[in-house]
């Protein structure tokens, strides 16, 4: 994670969760996150089973020039990567693992990089993970707001975290290629080396 801020909610999602694989939505307190309630959002599957917006800050809505309530997670991305980041929404609920995603925005010929949090949640403690706690924010504070409405972002990267650990600058694990592969059960994942 690049950004401060991703960091923060990261350690405030593994705080809650405490033991537990995820925590209960109940348990996200909005006033321990207010300074950053613009950039974050809730995603649930639809009865299509398609990831949707349950809610989503002012600041990802005004990117977007529109409200995100009801809107397909797949909106966010241009062409292609619409399937992609709805797919990732989709791993994020059934391995119940939160994600990294790295996005770019390419704008006048250059290109803005941003991070995206995907952290899993339960609605209840016997229902399994059915909402996803995330975050859109770009890698470098200060960045130039883009022009609205944006067209979508493209997916450069992305990988599954874990880590039990809290505070900003520790370590955590990730890679791609080790997707769990069972519901509930996590795999240990390998670092990935820059």
């Amino acid at each position: 994670m690049q950004n401060h801020a991703s960091r923060s909610i990261f350690d405030y999602w593994l705080n809650i969760k405490g033991d537990r694989i995820a925590p209960l939505r109940t348990q996200v307190d909005p006033s321990a996150l207010r300074h950053l309630l613009p950039d974050l959002f809730i995603i649930a599957k639809s009865n299509t089973g398609a990831p949707t917006f349950r809610l989503a800050g002012t600041r990802l809505c005004d990117l977007f020039d529109r409200e995100l309530k009801d809107q397909s997670f797949g909106y966010l991305f241009s062409g292609s990567n619409a399937t992609d980041g709805a797919d990732l929404a989709r791993k994020v609920l059934e391995y119940e693992t939160p994600a990294l995603l790295e996005l770019v925005l390419t704008e006048f010929r250059k290109d803005q990089p941003y991070e995206m949090l995907l952290l899993p949640l339960w609605s209840t403690e016997f229902d399994g993970c059915d909402r996803v706690l995330g975050s859109l924010m770009p890698v470098m504070p200060g960045q130039p707001r883009p022009r609205s409405p944006l067209p979508g972002f493209r997916l450069r990267d992305w990988t599954f975290l874990t880590g039990s650990d809290a505070h900003f600058g520790v370590p955590l694990t990730a890679d791609k290629a080790d997707q769990p592969n069972t519901r509930r059960t996590p795999q240990p994942m390998v670092a990935r080396t820059t």
